[in-house]
């Protein structure tokens, strides 16, 4: 049978964070952008410890903006799903209520002072550490964090080539859904993750690897570097993020 077990594991007193990754979970023999396949096993994580108090999402994304926002880290901790696909996709059928509604905590005090720690305090320590991608780097790639951004997430679409039409049905579900809410980034597991991992918390870290649109040429020509310098920024996000999560137990008076 195969071993259920987080990549790392953080202890601080009673407080303990573990890192796992999606990918080790899942059936190889299945697309690696099966949303079904993610909620499948996403549960699993769920059930191989205590109930989270916070879930932390984090990955590469992209951005829909004129300008290059590559290698800077978006967070925040409001998500929208969106299913464009008119028929079911044999790939991936995943279906939830919650898909084609924003999807806020109940209460957002515990987060949004997570936020506002690492915004006003932490951001030069994180800001300073950032890598610069090779291909259309943000000058300087920068921390942004805000309240009213959301992770939007294209959920069952298993074929590369159909974000082209994919990702801007997403973006005008979500400006129809929420009018006065921003986009924070643009991805696939994000919402997944927050749907399928019941936690009173969550946040999205999104390290930007590419615009909307410039996949081929942003990220496609040298991906490895290019998804490297995204996903090491957002992680230098979260090992600023980790200890002050832990530091408190009690969530009510983050």
């Amino acid at each position: 049978m195969h071993k259920i077990s987080a990549r790392a594991a953080y202890l601080a007193g009673e407080a303990a964070a573990e890192v796992w990754c999606i990918k080790d979970l899942m059936d190889p023999a299945k697309s690696a952008s099966s949303s079904e396949e993610k909620a499948r096993v996403l549960p699993m994580i769920a059930a191989a410890g205590q109930p989270p108090d916070l879930v932390v999402a984090v990955g590469t994304a992209s951005l829909p903006d004129h300008r290059s926002f590559n290698g800077s880290v978006a967070v925040g901790s409001s998500c929208f799903l969106f299913d464009p696909n008119s028929a079911p996709n044999p790939e991936s059928r995943w279906s939830d209520d919650r898909i084609g509604r924003l999807v806020d905590e109940e209460d957002r005090t515990s987060t949004n002072g997570l936020m506002a720690w690492l915004d006003r305090e932490a951001r030069p320590d994180v800001e300073t550490r950032f890598l610069r991608p090779p291909l259309a780097p943000a000058d300087p790639p920068i921390l942004i964090v805000s309240t009213t951004c959301v992770a939007v997430s294209d959920v069952n679409v298993t074929r590369a080539d159909d974000y082209v039409w994919a990702d801007p049905a997403a973006l005008a579900s979500f400006s129809a859904a929420a009018p006065k809410r921003t986009v924070g980034s643009l991805e696939t597991t994000h919402g997944v993750i927050r749907l399928c991992i019941p936690s009173p918390n969550f946040l999205f870290v999104s390290g930007i690897a590419n615009r909307l649109g410039y996949f081929n040429s942003e990220l496609s020509p040298r991906s490895y570097a290019q998804n490297f310098a995204a996903s090491h920024n957002a992680g230098v996000t979260v090992a600023w993020l980790l200890p002050r999560m832990l530091a408190r137990i009690d969530w009510a008076d983050v």
